[in-house]
């Protein structure tokens, strides 16, 4: 297998494809199998999908939104990308110009800029398959359905694929999550993450065309014989138990251990708000809920304590908290606290002495880059950069990571990196 990483400022579309296309072809004459595309405009979507199809026939793409902090060698968005932009005949910065990303400065991309990251698949023996849905939460998923028509469209048909990525919405977490576990148990690994929609509807795209929804979600089924590592690095512990659940509604806690989660929430952070309306609790909220989750307790006879962890969207009128996915009735729930003194070391992957990457995906918690951790976040992307310098790699922000391998149940994690290494032998 081989990986190649591109990306460009679309400031219009048909000319951003035309120049991802010219830099590919000049990579290898073969067209790629397999595009996975993420989109920082989402009102372009249409126009890039059926852009995409144009200029890549045969070629298996699917299309994804790429949220503020994501990042490849050479472009990020939402951060001025300064002199960490390829040269002029879309090749590699020279090792000049990568020996001055510390000078970058902190602030927001202007409104023309439109960063646009294509991440392409070269394997003739592999096959790819996606598939994207609107969700309803009082309608049955069809799970299994959307999974036997990718497997279909990959030409796979009742062959588990070896990986499967999800992005979706918040209420899809735990609809999926109940649904795959009883459909393909622990065969297959996981990896993904949740997509914000609080500011409006997410968009996806595939070969089929776009899917605009309040609640959605996109998978993408790999079927290869390359070695792929999973690591799952992460900076939050274990800080305390706030009681049992005794009242939910879908992703909303109303009360734990009979008293508002909210109140419970803010106590356990040594906050008394009792006297506090709900307007009060949710300024205060956005002060906290980048360094303090809440997650339940998933435990595993072979593997041990794997815990859930979300972040604590909002307050409810009537004091209660909304997460990211349900926690169950009865169960515990656990405090949650980010160490931040060092996270740019949930990006540092070891390999096996006989093996190098020939590509990378980092899903990583859209909280290293948001809230208290802004100002450290340019620090982060220089030494992931020069980590990965040489290296193929992708970082998309999620809002919640989703991770399940063959060793671990599929489950939801925060302030998190999850890691996809494709790998080749070497010597």
């Amino acid at each position: 297998m081989k990986i190649k990483v591109e990306s460009v400022n679309a400031g219009d579309v048909v000319p951003a494809v035309m120049e991802i296309k010219a830099r590919l072809l000049a990579y290898s004459p073969e067209y790629p199998n397999f595009l996975m595309i993420y989109f920082s405009a989402p009102e372009d979507a249409e126009e890039l999908c059926t852009t995409f199809i144009q200029h890549f026939p045969g070629t298996v793409i699917a299309g994804i939104p790429a949220r503020f902090g994501s990042f490849s060698e050479s472009l990020t968005v939402g951060f001025e990308n300064g002199n960490s932009q390829k040269n002029g005949n879309g090749g590699t910065p020279p090792a000049s110009a990568k020996s001055r990303f510390s000078v970058k400065k902190f602030s927001a991309v202007t409104s023309r800029e439109k960063p646009l990251f294509v991440q392409a698949f070269y394997d003739p023996t592999s096959a790819f398959g996606c598939a994207a849905r609107e969700f309803k939460s009082r309608s049955p998923m069809n799970l299994d359905a959307t999974l036997h028509e990718i497997e279909n469209s990959a030409g796979r048909a009742g062959i588990m694929p070896n990986l499967m990525m999800l992005f979706n919405t918040k209420k899809v977490t735990s609809a999926f999550g109940s649904e795959i576990k009883h459909i393909l148990g622990n065969s297959a690994s996981i990896v993904g993450g949740i997509l914000d929609n609080e500011h409006g509807p997410v968009t996806f795209f595939t070969n089929n065309g776009v899917v605009r929804a309040e609640e959605a979600y996109l998978i993408v089924s790999l079927y290869t014989n390359t070695t792929m590592q999973i690591n799952s690095l992460s900076e939050v512990k274990l800080f305390g138990e706030l009681g049992k659940i005794s009242s939910t509604d879908d992703i909303t806690i109303n009360e734990i251990d009979d008293k508002p989660a909210a109140d419970m929430f803010f106590t356990s952070i040594n906050v008394d708000s009792t006297c506090m309306d709900t307007e009060e609790l949710q300024r205060l909220l956005s002060g906290v809920n980048r360094d303090y989750f809440l997650a339940y307790d998933s435990y595993d006879v072979e593997y041990g304590n794997h815990y859930n962890v979300s972040v604590v969207n909002s307050i409810t009128e009537n004091r209660g908290v909304v997460l990211n996915s349900a926690f169950p009735p009865g169960e515990k729930v656990y405090l949650m606290k980010a160490h931040t003194h060092d996270m740019a070391n949930c990006f540092m992957i070891h390999y096996p002495p006989d093996c190098r990457p020939v590509g990378i995906i980092h899903f990583m918690c859209e909280s290293f880059c948001k809230g208290s951790k802004t100002q450290n976040f340019n620090n982060i992307i220089e030494r992931v950069r020069n980590y990965n310098s040489g290296e193929e790699f992708m970082t998309c922000s999620v809002a919640g990571e989703n991770i399940g391998t063959i060793d671990e149940e599929y489950r939801l994690a925060n302030c998190t990196v999850i890691t996809v290494s494709f790998l080749e032998q070497v010597g």
